[in-house]
Formats: C-alpha cells, sequence, structure tokens
C-alpha cells in the first residue's frame, strides 16, 4: 500500500477517534520509511492526544514540535542513551536536520557515547528450575484412571456374557 493511502487512511481514523488503529498504521509506515519526519510529527501528534508523553517525546524528538516535558518523559521512562538512540529509528544523515534539532541529536550521541558501550548479554540462557508438583493430583489420575479400568474391565466382561447367551 502506498504511503499517501495509508496517511489518508490514518487520517480517517483519527477523525473517527480510533488512536489506537492510526498508531499501528503510522509505526507499520515508519519501518517501511524510516527517514521520513512527516511520519514521526504524525505519531508524536497521536501520542500526544491520548496522553502518552514518553511515546510523543520518543517520535517528536527529532522534530521541532516537541515539548520539553515529552522529552524529560522519554528520557525518564528510557534512561539509557543508547536505548533511547536505538528507539528513535532513524537513519537518516543528522546534516539534514534543522539546526536545533540537530544539536539535540549531537547531544544524545554524545551521552550515548560518554555512557559507554550498550549492554550486550553475556550471560548463558538457563531453563527454569523444574519444581516438582505435588502428589495430589498425580495420585488423583491414577485412582481415576483405575475407575475406568476397572468400569470398562466389567463393560466388557458383561458384553460377553450377553453374546455367550
Amino acid at each position: 500500500m502506498a504511503k499517501a493511502d495509508v496517511l489518508a487512511r490514518v487520517k480517517r481514523d483519527l477523525a473517527a477517534g480510533h488512536t489506537y488503529l492510526a498508531t499501528q498504521r503510522l509505526r507499520t509506515l515508519v519501518a517501511s520509511h524510516p527517514d521520513d519526519l512527516e511520519i514521526y510529527r504524525l505519531l508524536c501528534s497521536v501520542y500526544r492526544q491520548t496522553g502518552n508523553l514518553a511515546e510523543a517525546g520518543r517520535w517528536g524528538f527529532l522534530t521541532d514540535e516537541v515539548r520539553p516535558d515529552e522529552l524529560a518523559a522519554f528520557a525518564r521512562v528510557h534512561a539509557d542513551p543508547w536505548s533511547r538512540v536505538r528507539l528513535l529509528r532513524w537513519t537518516g544523515d543528522p546534516a539534514t536536520l534543522a539546526g536545533p534539532i540537530q544539536e539535540r541529536l549531537t547531544e544524545l550521541l554524545a551521552e550515548a557515547e560518554r555512557s559507554g558501550p550498550p549492554e550486550v548479554w553475556v550471560g548463558s540462557y538457563r531453563a527454569p528450575v523444574r519444581t516438582r508438583g505435588s502428589l495430589v493430583p498425580c495420585l488423583f489420575t491414577a485412582i481415576a484412571l483405575g475407575v475406568v479400568v476397572v468400569l470398562a474391565g466389567i463393560g466388557a466382561v458383561r458384553a460377553i456374557v450377553w453374546l455367550v447367551e
């Protein structure tokens, strides 16, 4: 589906009050157009309408419409600067951004560099330890199966006796 078609659907969704559907469409669109700041502006606007300041700060980070409280919420929720850089999902050239936005991104990248490399999981995966269950369910199952076998045996004997007579 073309970008223009998706944006038209998003506008219809927003007019009908379907913000969740609009955000899903826009996030899908960001995956195909990660450098389109107009999509970022729309996502920021939708999240602002729904009161999600952290996501509004995330998607508005590279726009001139972002508010300081949204940026603060984004930084508070994602304290690790590498995490914030990754969550921006922007792969464009910083030189194409406007002055204040370019400075904001440069500051975030410098903060990430100062914090050191992002954490990498170095441990091994261990499956959760299985605990032995209670004996009661196993005992109940054994008794129930025993009763079923006895009843089936009685039924089989009765059927054979009936056929023989």
